[in-house]
């Protein structure tokens, strides 16, 4: 079946689609599914404990993106044994541009999930074939917008990179188009297709590190990794939109009403949050990438990957705050529990973590990266360190907004703007780049815990 059996009750606040900006008039004439009182009481308990729904989906989406990780892993592994040292920071820095660039498609799979969410929530399968069909125009437009920027910018990218060929860069591109492509993977979570959504994001990597084992094998590099990357996202494009049409298939769709002005607001201020963590975060490869010689560079981006590893390894704990987060401040009720029960399991994984980045540096940046990487070893603990302020910091500012907090929107700016402006001026060595993330990091989890004076207008929640 398309939707499940148990349902959020609308009639409990008969606004409450329309004062989401999801909609722009109430749903009318809904009856729930359990008419008795009991029926409801049970109902509701079940809808808030998730036992079963929560576990199950949970533990696929969980699987999946374990698998996914250890993938990328691979994926990375593979690569910079293949193409050396020197390429292999030009990779690096690539990527760096595309995390920080496909932003905006983690802040459209929120809002898709969300629209998707409100519709299943009300039976309303019309309205989800719509905002299919309003993802398939919106996200193939930005992905054509994207590839013709991409050819256009290619030059200068490389140059400044000191990359030399304007390949790279163009599918580096083509990359960031498929992500702008595929946030409606949201629309999947916001039916609760966890199987298909769960696929969508495992087939991608098996594909992607298949494809680079064989490319790179035959002696294609940097343009042979991209490659890949790029058959692996075109593949998982094929699947998850071929899915949702088929699903949807004979419906016919109707018409949108979205209060543009509250989603605006609530998206801008996303948007902007995760932009400064994303800058926090993978801004020093680039700039290392322009001031360093290729070596120094490509020995820096292994132990950004070192260290990245813990920000991944928790990666998974935002979009469990987020949700649980908004549920507990929706209801009235302090979500402040949910914040120290996410700080105890990052304190048992992180400190883990770095335990054995302090004591076997040597032994981590070799197995990601190969021997000829082994230089960079040094940098290997302090790096982590910068990673587990960062992940710390990732999920308040995913508890912030789902608490509707922004308040620390402007402190954050104004330290990733100082983490910049140190990067630009302090670049002598690598420890010192490391020394100017850990220190901003740790300024900007201090602005983020500050709590806030109210919440603001959620707009989509």
């Amino acid at each position: 079946a398309l939707l499940p059996r148990r349902l959020l009750d609308p009639t409990k606040n008969p606004e409450r689609l329309c004062g989401t900006g999801i909609l722009q008039q109430p749903v009318k004439d809904y009856r729930p599914i359990v008419e008795t009182e009991a029926g409801r009481a049970a109902e509701r308990a079940d809808v808030h404990s998730g036992k079963v729904d929560l576990v199950t989906s949970g533990t696929v989406v969980f699987l999946a993106q374990t698998l996914v990780n250890v993938l990328n892993f691979a994926f990375h592994f593979f690569v910079s044994r293949r193409v050396g040292v020197v390429a292999y920071g030009s990779f690096n820095a690539l990527n760096s541009a595309i995390i920080v660039c496909a932003t905006p498609a983690l802040i459209l799979t929120t809002v898709v999930v969300k629209y998707a969410a409100e519709f299943r929530s009300v039976e309303d399968i019309p309205h989800l074939r719509a905002l299919l069909e309003w993802c398939a125009k919106l996200f193939g437009t930005l992905a054509l917008a994207v590839l013709v920027l991409g050819l256009l910018l290619a030059p200068g990218v490389a140059a400044y990179l000191h990359i030399g060929a304007v390949e790279p860069v163009f599918f580096a591109a083509t990359v960031l188009a498929f992500y702008l492509f595929l946030p409606v993977r949201g629309l999947l979570q916001g039916i609760e297709s966890f199987g298909a959504f769960a696929f969508s994001v495992s087939s991608e990597a098996i594909i992607k590190v298949a494809f680079a084992v064989v490319l790179t094998a035959l002696g294609l590099g940097l343009n042979g990794a991209l490659g890949a990357w790029i058959v692996g996202l075109a593949v998982s494009a094929l699947y998850t939109y071929g899915v949702l049409f088929r699903r949807f298939w004979g419906v016919k769709p109707a018409r949108l009403k979205i209060d543009y002005r509250r989603l605006m607001l609530t998206m801008g201020n996303v948007t902007v949050a995760t932009l400064l963590v994303s800058s926090l975060g993978f801004s020093d490869v680039l700039v290392v990438k322009h001031f360093f010689d290729p070596r120094a560079a490509g020995l820096y981006s292994a132990a950004a990957l070192s260290g990245r590893m813990i920000f991944m390894l928790v990666n998974f704990l935002p979009a469990v705050v987020l949700p649980k987060a908004a549920i507990f401040a929706r209801e009235g009720r302090g979500a402040r529990p949910i914040l120290m029960q996410a700080f105890g399991v990052l304190g048992l994984l992180i400190g883990a973590s770095l335990a054995l980045y302090f004591f076997f540096p040597s032994f981590i940046i070799t197995t990601l990266a190969g021997k000829a990487f082994a230089a960079g070893s040094p940098f290997v603990f302090p790096y982590g360190i910068a990673a587990a302020l960062l992940a710390i910091l990732n999920t308040v500012v995913y508890y912030r907004m789902g608490t509707h907090q922004f308040s620390f929107l402007i402190p954050l700016a104004i330290v990733a703007a100082a983490q910049l402006g140190l990067m630009f001026a302090f670049h002598s060595s690598a420890l010192q780049v490391i020394y100017i993330l850990i220190g901003c990091d740790a300024v900007a989890l201090l602005c983020t815990l500050t709590p806030s004076a109210r919440p603001e207008a959620a707009g989509i929640t």
